[in-house]
């Protein structure tokens, strides 16, 4: 079944939310860890903006994880909020 654009974000977002959830870590935390804007880090973790490859691997690398985690399908639901 084919994906959306909007979908792919929102997985994105809620993942970053998952890891950042696990280890403490506030937004304010994570914005600073991985050296970008929390207005930017918002955007990604709203499903409002895609993250680059770059963002997305200093997201990763401030929570502890490979890119990749952030970007794979959930198995069954996603964890709720």
């Amino acid at each position: 079944m084919p994906v959306t654009p909007e979908e792919v974000r929102a997985r994105i977002g809620a993942r970053i939310r998952e890891h950042a959830k696990r280890r403490g870590l506030s937004v304010t935390e994570l914005a600073r860890n991985a050296g970008v804007s929390r207005a930017h880090l918002y955007g990604i973790l709203d499903g409002r903006t895609a993250p680059t490859s770059d963002t997305l691997t200093k997201l990763a690398n401030a929570l502890g994880t490979d890119p990749g985690v952030l970007v794979r399908p959930y198995r069954g639901k996603p964890p709720a909020d």
